[in-house]
């Protein structure tokens, strides 16, 4: 008895020290329908924003200085409005998420506050899908959980999901993750950025919006739409704004689906 214990006992610990074991990870509530998720660097705790459409994995300045990592070089990315952000860049930091230790060659380092309101709460850096980029996730907002699978509940995690036609985009360095959702409309393609940290209606560009025969009125909110993603159709009201992309999803239309990512071979699920 004693014997099979030591076995199983020695069977669990490969599990973890090889990565095997699937990881619940809960959210927390921040402003509006922004969520949160706590992360540990070298056990010291920290409070990051999840943002399905932040594109790059951020850290503060405050950080980056703590752990005495090399601030260097510069990076240019894009809010949606076509508004510049620049930022610098750091190598090699290891995130705590959950119980998954994440390596990250290189992290954003931006002071993410400095383009929040003054009076929102204090976060310490970004949490991108850029994080994820080697494994299986399972987004379930609606739930305030997102899951890092492992090989056997990633199967079952993609039964009874319909593929989705999706887009991966690494940016303008090749250094960035984001993910393109099509949303097909009158036998044409539509490529919306799925983006979680949206917490408003979704959005259209001024072009979208024309060609949809929707208002253009930045003021006026168009009426209810109906859109497709997979094999489901919503309704949802959206706002028209001067945008790069054709539309953007917004926290509450995520949050009407269950999302299975593969991102080491560029696939999303969704039911």
């Amino acid at each position: 008895m004693k014997t099979k214990k030591i076995f199983f006992s020695i069977l669990f610990l490969g599990a973890n020290i090889w990565g095997f074991g699937q990881d619940t990870i809960r959210l927390k509530p921040y402003i509006e329908n922004m969520k949160t998720v706590g992360v540990s660097i070298e056990g010291k705790k920290y409070n990051f924003l999840f943002d399905t459409g932040g594109a790059e994995t951020i850290i503060s300045p405050e950080i980056a200085k703590y752990f005495n990592k090399n601030i260097y070089g510069s990076s240019t990315g894009f809010r949606m409005s076509g508004e510049i952000i620049k930022s610098q860049k750091s190598d090699g930091i290891s995130i705590t998420i959950g119980s998954t230790k994440i390596d990250h060659p290189t992290v954003g380092v931006f002071d993410i506050m400095t383009i929040l309101p003054k009076e929102f709460p204090k976060i310490d850096g970004v949490i991108s899908l850029k994080s994820f980029a080697t494994h299986i996730l399972t987004l379930n907002l609606a739930n305030n959980t997102i899951i890092i699978e492992n090989h056997s509940s990633s199967q079952k995690a993609m039964q009874g999901k319909s593929l989705i036609p999706s887009r991966f985009a690494n940016g303008l360095e090749a250094t960035e993750l984001n993910i393109f959702l099509n949303i097909p409309r009158d036998n044409q393609s539509y490529w919306f950025l799925f983006d979680s940290g949206n917490s408003g209606p979704m959005l259209l560009s001024t072009e979208t919006a024309k060609s949809w025969k929707l208002s253009k009125d930045k003021d006026d909110m168009n009426s209810e739409s109906q859109f497709i993603i997979g094999k489901k159709t919503f309704s949802s009201r959206s706002f028209t704004r001067d945008i790069i992309y054709d539309g953007v999803l917004n926290f509450e239309t995520i949050c009407k689906y269950i999302f299975t990512i593969d991102f080491k071979n560029h696939k999303v699920w969704a039911q």
